[in-house]
């Protein structure tokens, strides 16, 4: 989901004003927050790929 331009530069802005260890922090909570929407999404399948010998009448 994309963020709204005005809202992105503020958060942008909160971030920069943050020391070092803290932006750490925030980084390690936002990778935290992706792993956790991956594992709500269900997982891809790929299609079987194998050989067709008779489909049938």
């Amino acid at each position: 989901m994309a963020m709204p331009s005005q809202h992105a530069q503020t958060l942008i802005e909160k971030i920069w004003s943050l020391p070092a260890d803290r932006v750490a922090e925030v980084e390690d909570f936002v990778d935290s927050l992706k792993q956790r929407e991956q594992a709500k999404q269900p997982p891809t399948r790929k299609p079987l790929d194998f050989p067709v010998i008779s489909v049938g009448k």
